[in-house]
């Protein structure tokens, strides 16, 4: 006999955790007054049959209805006996349920499995979260999966968000040793109250985030209330959003120090210095007003490592140069007819196959040429806005103390 929906619905210890598969909405705006269609997208590396999954939406959004009824449609992803149906949970979620009678699958790898329309009401303003939860998606043989939870961001049309002043939500710079893993915090330093942060967290080729059973291990420190809550999701960006809420809307305790704990592995043929970014950055008040907070980024170095010495028979045209983002510079391997060049961190500065170096961003990445014989040298280019030495858009004594450290190295 095969499974029953009722079974899947019901039994749900024991599951999958099934991480690389997803189930989520992309970040859309929408103006007040304004109704948007909108797709539940699901990334699938199994087959499935049926999903069950808990929507919510925050205050001034609301799901259209028809005679009382959510009205959720699915796409032509569905099998023909599929039907999708939704009920509201006393907790304010609307759980929606895929399934077929007779146990058919779900066409397709990608793209949107569910649409509906979203509804902002006349006074909606900000930038909003929407969260599914609770996502429980089964194969034909009746194994369960626990997909992540997922988050999109919802913005007002043309909303620019007040910034945070002299807030700041960042990293600081560290070393670690190739195959070492270390403890990190994210640092929040706040003149606002908050109780809500989201971020994004791009990490460089070489370190990774811990996980467990293929979620990202985040915790939050004594800074939080004990309603507060972390989760994250990795994008199609390659970066990772994470959330820190909480549902009865308490707020984050303190004015400075470490909010969020998380350990980076470095792999074994990690070389420095590289960055970590921090970017997109909100941070919510009790009373909704949300506050853009500046990119923040760090250095990290690796640990007892010391910059290489270009060999014989060539040498660079340059050892250290500082450049602004948008500055050129030519890079000469002298005594060099054929080589390779490459960026550690090409979002810092890019180089083409001559040597031609281009900035982008405040940071630091090292530039090395390789010649076929497996020769190397390199020269390390330090990118920087006037006055910030460190690339946190801040202009302050940290500066100076980069550029010291900078020399030194």
């Amino acid at each position: 006999m095969k499974k029953s929906i009722l079974l899947f619905l019901c039994t749900v210890a024991a599951l999958a955790a099934t991480a690389q598969d997803r189930f989520y909405i992309n970040d859309f705006t929408i103006a007040p007054g304004e109704t948007k269609e909108v797709e539940i997208m699901l990334d699938n590396e199994y087959t499935y049959t049926a999903i069950q999954a808990e929507l919510t939406l925050p205050e001034g959004l609301t799901v259209e209805q028809e005679d009382g009824d959510y009205i959720f449609e699915l796409t032509d992803r569905k099998n023909r006996n599929h039907t999708i149906s939704s009920q509201m949970l006393s907790s304010g979620a609307i759980r929606i349920l895929i399934a077929s009678q007779n146990v058919k699958t779900i066409s397709g790898n990608s793209g949107a499995l569910v649409v509906f329309n979203i509804i902002a009401d006349d006074s909606f303003s900000g930038a909003k979260t929407i969260q599914i939860a609770n996502i429980i998606a089964g194969e034909v043989d009746g194994t369960e999966h626990q997909l992540p939870n997922s988050s999109c961001k919802v913005t007002q049309e043309g909303y620019v968000p007040p910034a945070g002043d002299n807030d700041r939500f960042y990293i600081n710079d560290f070393t670690i040793a190739p195959g070492e893993t270390k403890e990190v915090e994210i640092m929040l330093d706040n003149e606002y109250t908050y109780t809500a942060i989201q971020a994004e967290l791009t990490l460089p080729e070489g370190l990774t985030v811990e996980q467990e059973d293929g979620d990202y291990i985040f915790e939050l420190t004594d800074r939080k209330n004990r309603n507060h809550t972390i989760s994250s999701q990795m994008l199609s960006s390659g970066a990772i959003r994470i959330l820190i809420a909480s549902q009865n809307v308490k707020t984050i305790s303190g004015n400075s120090g470490a909010l969020v704990v998380f350990n980076i592995i470095a792999d074994d043929s990690f070389s420095g210095p590289k960055t970590i970014q921090i970017s997109n950055i909100i941070a919510g008040e009790v009373d909704g007003t949300e506050h853009q907070l500046p990119n923040s980024s760090c250095t990290v170095t690796q640990e007892g490592g010391t910059p290489p010495t270009p060999p014989s028979p060539f040498s660079l045209t340059t050892r250290m140069e500082k450049m602004k983002p948008g500055d050129t510079l030519q890079v000469v391997a002298e005594g060099v007819e054929d080589a390779t060049w490459t960026s550690s961190d090409s979002t810092v500065a890019t180089v083409d196959e001559n040597g031609l170096v281009t900035a982008l961003k405040a940071g630091m990445t090292a530039i090395t040429v390789t010649t076929t014989s497996g020769e190397t040298g390199w020269c390390a280019i330090f990118v920087y806005n006037p006055g910030d030495v460190n690339g946190d858009n801040v202009v302050s004594g940290s500066d100076v103390t980069a550029l010291y450290n900078l020399l030194l190295n």
